[in-house]
Order: structure tokens, then C-alpha cells, then sequence
């Protein structure tokens, strides 16, 4: 699949919310926006988009070439497991072998964290986990490469369209069914997310004539969640639209506009999705999001007993400093683990498909 350095920025721009949530109070002005949902959710619509298009490629292929459709969903799977399994595993027993020091009650509820089930954890508890509580979204990430899979390359192609369809109405209609905020850690609370960047593919595999349609389509809805969005901010009360159906829509016209014009971006659209440096962040966003709540805690005593010797009041000094680190620890990450892992990928290419190199973006999806 071509790699798309636009959705890298998006990608980006997911995870920095993410960080704007997690590295202020809830309380503060900034996060009046409520930046970690929305992050979280464009990860799922893009994860949605990306993998689904992955599958219906190579199943696409598979029927071409009369290949056994086993044989795709083991390829698929082993080159999301190079890519998202080591530095998710090598997280999880580093904390597991810190224990007492890691602060996450871990070592009894290791089997959740090993099985990618911590989702069902913390609905379990109706609370968090310290440490590993943003896990909950890796889970679901992975609980849907284990399942769509078999639908994307087993399912009659007719009813695939009904089926990704479906998708988006059960997950609505699910996320109205429960109690937030535990309530929408369950995977088919999530579906709509993924099922709009599904949805999306299916049109470029399929009807790729029909992407300028769709793309007007989300524009309208697109447009609306962002005025409901903006009320919702105002009045404080998100019982009309969640955050999650409202990014859904977003992020799906986002996707359909660097699809449709990704060459002819308007400004300010090409500024920000054709920046380098956002680029670079997307391309090593996993490892952001994974390590991102570790990092500021075990380095947090060094660098308030260092900034009381700088003449900055505020947490701002602070937050720079975490972060700066955590993205170093991720650059690091992908430079010595995970870019030499995925070099294994070359060995799980379907016969006649050239292997992509480390960076494309189908090798971007977890987070």
C-alpha cells in the first residue's frame, strides 16, 4: 500500500492530544477540549482505514492469484505482531519486574496486560491502573485485528459493505447504551470509529469513484460534529453527541480530504499535514503513546529538584522537559528495536508482493 506521510501527520496529531491530556490537569483551560478521546478515537479511525484496506488488497490478490486466504491472514498477523508485540511486551514485564516501584497494581492482573484483555479489566474494576491504565486502547486495537480479519478476507464480498455498515450503527448505538466513562472501554462501543475509516476503504478498493461523494458526505457531517463539539465544550455536558461518534466524523473527512487532495491541500490543511516535523512524530507515534505515561513518572523528582534552580514558574517547563524525553526514548525505541524487528517482515510478503520497507505506513497502525 502506498505510503500517505499525510496520515502520519494525523497520526501525529493524535498522539500530541494525547499528551496535552495526559500532562495537565483535567481541570486546566487546555483541557476544557477534552484532547485525550479525541486523540484516542482518530487512532481508531485510522487503524480502521489502514488495516482495512490491507485486507481487502490482499484479498483482492488472494482471489487473483487463487493464493489460500490462511495463508494472507498469517502474513497479516505476524507483521502486526513484529510490529506492535516486542516494545508492547517489553513494557509490560519491565513494570512487572519493577512491581512495588511501578505504580500499577500489576503483578496479580498480569494475565490482562499479557492478553491485550485490559479493557475489560478496568470495566471490571471501574477504575484505572495506574501506569498501564492507557492500555486499555491498545486492547481494543488488538481485539480488532483478531476478529476483522476473518471477516474482511471470509466474508462474502457483497456483504461486506452491509457488514462495515452495521459496524458504524452498532457502535453508535452501543456508546448510547453505557455508562461512560467505563462504559466505552468495551470493544463494540468502538466500532463506528473503526468502521468510518472501513468504510472509507471499501470505497477506494471498490468505488473509488465514489470517494468524491463520500468525501462532500463527511464534510457535512464532519462540519456539524465540529459546531456540536464546540457547543458541548461551552455547556460542559456531552450527553447529546459523545466524543466519540463526533471524532469519528472528523477524522473520517479528514482521511477523504489528504485521500481525495493530498497534492492540493489548501492552506491551512497543507501546512500542518505536510509538516516534516509532525511527520516524523506520527512515524514514531506507538512508542509516544506507549511510553508516554511512564517516562514523566520515574523522572519527575530529577526534574522538579533541576527546575527549582530556573527562574520558570508554572508547569509548562515541565511538561517540555517529560515530553522531549518521551519522544527521545521513542526515536530511540524505533531505531534500535522496532525498525530492526520490522526488517523480519520480509519474510511474511505474499508471493508476488514486493516487501515494504520498515517505514511504510501500513507498519504505523498500533497505538
Amino acid at each position: 500500500m502506498t505510503h500517505i506521510k499525510q496520515l502520519d501527520a494525523i497520526r501525529a496529531i493524535a498522539v500530541l492530544l494525547v499528551l496535552v491530556w495526559h500532562g495537565f490537569p483535567v481541570t486546566h483551560l487546555i483541557n476544557h477540549i477534552p484532547n485525550g478521546p479525541i486523540g484516542v478515537n482518530m487512532f481508531f479511525v485510522l487503524s480502521g482505514y489502514l488495516i482495512t484496506r490491507i485486507l481487502m488488497e490482499d484479498r483482492l490478490k488472494a482471489e487473483r492469484t487463487n493464493l489460500p486466504r490462511l495463508m494472507v491472514f498469517k502474513n497479516f498477523f505476524f507483521r502486526r505482531a513484529l510490529r506492535i508485540f516486542p516494545i508492547y511486551y517489553l513494557t509490560v514485564f519491565a513494570l512487572w519486574l519493577a512491581n512495588g516501584f511501578a505504580n500499577s497494581n500489576i503483578e496479580p492482573n498480569i494475565g490482562y496486560f499479557l492478553t491485550y484483555t485490559s479493557n475489560f479489566y478496568f470495566f471490571r474494576i471501574q477504575g484505572w491502573d495506574g501506569l498501564l491504565s492507557h492500555t486499555w486502547s491498545l486492547s481494543i486495537e488488538e481485539q480488532f485485528y483478531l476478529v476483522w480479519p476473518w471477516i474482511m478476507l471470509f466474508l462474502n464480498r457483497k456483504l461486506l459493505l452491509p457488514l462495515i455498515i452495521g459496524s458504524i450503527v452498532i457502535g453508535i448505538v452501543s456508546q448510547y447504551a453505557v455508562t461512560p466513562p467505563y462504559g466505552e472501554l468495551l470493544p463494540h462501543t468502538c466500532l463506528h470509529a473503526f468502521g468510518t475509516g472501513a468504510l472509507l476503504s471499501w470505497i477506494m478498493v471498490f468505488r473509488p469513484a465514489a470517494l468524491p461523494g463520500a468525501y462532500k458526505v463527511l464534510g457535512i457531517f464532519g462540519a456539524a460534529a465540529v459546531v456540536i463539539l464546540v457547543l458541548e465544550i461551552m455547556i460542559g455536558n456531552w450527553q447529546f453527541a459523545p466524543v466519540r461518534l463526533l471524532t469519528a466524523a472528523i477524522t473520517g473527512w479528514l482521511i477523504a480530504c489528504v485521500l481525495l487532495k493530498r497534492d492540493q491541500l489548501a492552506w491551512p490543511l497543507s501546512w500542518v499535514l505536510n509538516n516534516k516535523p509532525l511527520i516524523f512524530l506520527g512515524k514514531i507515534s506507538y512508542g509516544i503513546y506507549l511510553y508516554h505515561p511512564i517516562i514523566p513518572h520515574y523522572t519527575l523528582p530529577t526534574l522538579n529538584a533541576i527546575n527549582q534552580h530556573i527562574p520558570i514558574i508554572g508547569n509548562h517547563l515541565l511538561f517540555i522537559e517529560q515530553n522531549c524525553l518521551v519522544i527521545l526514548t521513542a526515536w530511540l525505541s524505533w531505531m534500535l528495536i522496532e525498525r530492526p524487528i520490522l526488517g523480519l517482515k520480509k519474510y511474511f510478503v505474499l508471493p508476488g508482493k514486493k516487501a515494504p520497507v520498515p517505514v511504510d505506513v501500513a507498519g504505523q497502525v498500533a497505538v
